[in-house]
This record gives structure tokens, C-alpha cells and sequence, in this order.
């Protein structure tokens, strides 16, 4: 499989691959956002006309380059499999732009590889016929976050220690963005703390972005004090993160999956999420691996907190434990099951209509 990615680095994410085994090519040096989308199309075609691929999977369909990759496609009977875990709950949306939407997916792609249950419900939506439609395309190395979890777990007091970590706490793992909603996590937690009858869970915050610092100056206002403010982690520091909560939180107003969600569970956490984090239809099941909230309403979100923290330790130990086995078949193996399906089912519709 030749893997091909527009750019080296995204503007939001300061992800490093550390996987030198991958052999991935790039079509323009520098950040993805900086580039210009016309040069952007250009390589990616010259690419493809050189490398002749028997089946096109292309991630999405916002970029200029990926729509044009889908023509090239088209163009060529090469048969197109879109990769997407969009939902329709993501943003506001436009009934015309949808209806467009949906004829220029049924008309340029002959199948899907989805996220999940609301992936797949949006793409039915626009008319996608639901036996074109693969699911299982968000996935993370579960047997890596497991094997680093245990060996936090083994060394936990001295990990604690190294990294400042208090005892018992929510964790919350991604960028500092409008979409994320921590102005009103931070809200949520200071009313949390305030109806607390017991002592109350701590707040660590891993991740970066623009704001940070309205972040920091709300969380000072609003006289909360046990916050830990981690900062960016690369994937390699986020296991010993994950093993030392005691659930994961994600408050996002847009969130097509949740991949933190994931890591979380392969390291044994409950999770309390967001309704509109996609994950939630095939990850979170509430009251058995954590809890799912209302992200625009402040007392929901406390409320969740609030019914894991009365929760016993056996129950918070058997919601992760469920985490665990819940997540067992979101694997890397899995997702390379359904999308080699994908393809063959999609090579031989292709080959029998032609």
C-alpha cells in the first residue's frame, strides 16, 4: 500500500510519527495550512499518475486535493473508497449543501470506511447506500497503551511523583480549542467541586493551543486551585497519564470520534463524554464504562462528575476493566480486516458493472 500524506505537519497538532518502518510519502515539505491548495492538487496528481493504484482511498473531502484525487479517480475507473467519521450533529448544517453533498458522494465514491454508528448514520443520510458502507476506521495500537499501563501501574508511586500528579483525578486529554468546550468544562468542574460532599477529584489538563491562556485566566477567577496544567505530550508520555487517572473527560461540542477515548480505555479508564464525541454510539456504554453528558449545559456536566466520584472503588475498578474489553476490538488488525474487504467487495462490484 503506498501512503501518501498533503503535508508534514498540521498547524493544530503537533503530532511527531516516530514509526521510521512507515513508508510515506509527502507532497509538500512545511505546514499543511500554509500551502497553497493548487500545489497541494498538483503533487498529489503527479503522484498518482506515477504510481498507478488499483483502488484510491481518500481521507475526506474538504480538501481541495482530495476532491481532486477523486476525480482523478473517476476519471481513470479506479474504483474510490471514502474514508470519513464525520457525523451530522459535528456543526450547524445547510439542506442544500447536504443534498449537493450526498449527489456528489454517491456519484464519485464507490464505498466507505467509517468511524463508527454515527459515521455511517450520516453518510446514509446523504444517500449512501448503507451495504457500500464499512465500519471500524478509528482505532489506536490497543496492545501499546495496555503493555505501558501496566508498567505505570507496576512503578506507580514513583511515576506520580515525576510527574506532579495528585492522587485521584479527571483527566482531560487534547488541544486547548473553541470546539473542545473547556471553557465550560472548567465551569462545570468549579461546580462539581462546590456541591461535592466528599473530597472532590482533581482536574489534570494534558494538551496546548490558543487558548490556554483565557483558560488559565478563567480557571484563576473562578478560585480553582487543584488544576494541573500539563502541557503537550507526544504519545509516547501519554500512557503514564492515562494509568494514573481516574477517568478521562471529554467535554467537545464537535467531535466526529475521540481517539483520546480509545487510549483511554486500552488503559483501563472509565470515560465520561461528551454526546456529541462519535465514539460514544460504539464506546461508551453509560453506567457500565463511564458516563455521557449534555457538552452545552454546565450542571450535566457536573452532574457526571459528580456520579463517578460517589461511585465505589470496585465500581470505578469494573468500569475500567469494561473499558478494556469494550475497546479489545477496535485494533489496528481489525481495521485492516474491514478496509481489505472494503476494497476487494469494492474491486469486484467495479470490475462486474464495467
Amino acid at each position: 500500500m503506498d501512503l501518501i500524506q498533503l503535508a508534514a505537519q498540521e498547524s493544530q497538532r503537533l503530532w511527531v510519527v516516530e514509526d521510521e518502518s512507515v513508508n510515506m510519502t509527502t507532497v509538500a515539505d512545511g505546514v499543511l495550512e500554509a500551502c497553497a491548495h493548487r500545489d497541494l492538487a498538483k503533487g498529489l496528481l503527479e503522484h498518482l499518475a506515477k504510481t498507478q493504484p488499483s483502488t484510491l482511498i481518500v481521507a475526506g473531502y474538504s480538501q481541495p486535493a482530495m476532491r481532486a484525487a477523486v476525480s482523478w479517480g473517476n476519471h481513470n475507473r479506479i474504483p474510490v473508497v471514502l474514508l470519513s467519521d464525520s457525523q451530522y450533529c459535528d456543526r450547524p448544517r445547510n439542506l442544500l449543501l447536504e443534498a449537493l453533498k450526498g449527489i456528489w458522494i454517491r456519484r464519485h465514491c464507490d464505498a466507505a470506511f467509517v468511524a463508527g454508528g454515527g459515521a455511517a448514520h450520516y453518510l446514509e443520510k446523504l444517500g449512501f447506500p448503507r451495504h457500500k458502507i464499512w465500519r471500524g476506521y478509528d482505532v489506536v495500537d490497543n496492545h501499546y497503551f495496555s503493555k505501558a499501563s501496566d508498567w505505570v501501574k507496576r512503578n506507580e508511586i514513583h511515576e506520580r511523583g515525576r510527574l506532579g500528579l495528585p492522587e485521584r483525578f479527571f483527566l482531560y486529554v487534547g488541544r486547548f480549542s473553541q470546539e473542545k468546550n473547556l471553557s465550560r468544562l472548567l465551569e462545570s468542574f468549579s461546580l462539581y467541586q462546590n456541591a461535592s460532599l466528599s473530597e472532590p477529584l482533581s482536574l489534570v489538563l494534558v494538551g496546548s493551543g490558543d487558548q490556554e491562556l483565557a483558560l488559565r485566566d478563567k480557571a484563576k477567577k473562578l478560585g480553582l486551585e487543584n488544576i494541573v496544567w500539563s502541557g503537550f505530550k507526544q504519545i509516547s508520555e501519554l500512557p503514564a497519564y492515562y494509568s494514573l487517572a481516574s477517568a478521562l473527560i471529554l467535554p467537545s461540542l464537535s467531535e466526529p470520534w475521540g481517539l483520546v477515548i480509545n487510549e483511554a480505555m486500552a488503559c483501563g479508564l472509565p470515560i465520561l463524554a461528551s454526546s456529541q464525541c462519535g465514539a460514544v454510539f460504539d464506546l461508551v456504554f453509560p453506567g457500565v464504562n463511564g458516563f455521557v453528558f449534555n457538552p452545552w449545559d454546565s450542571q450535566s456536566i457536573s452532574q457526571a462528575m459528580a456520579l463517578f466520584s460517589q461511585c465505589s472503588g470496585n465500581r470505578r475498578r469494573g468500569m475500567g476493566q469494561a473499558s478494556q474489553r469494550i475497546v479489545q476490538s477496535f485494533t489496528p488488525e481489525n481495521w485492516a480486516m474491514a478496509l481489505v474487504d472494503c476494497i476487494a467487495q469494492t474491486n469486484w462490484s467495479f470490475k462486474t458493472i464495467l
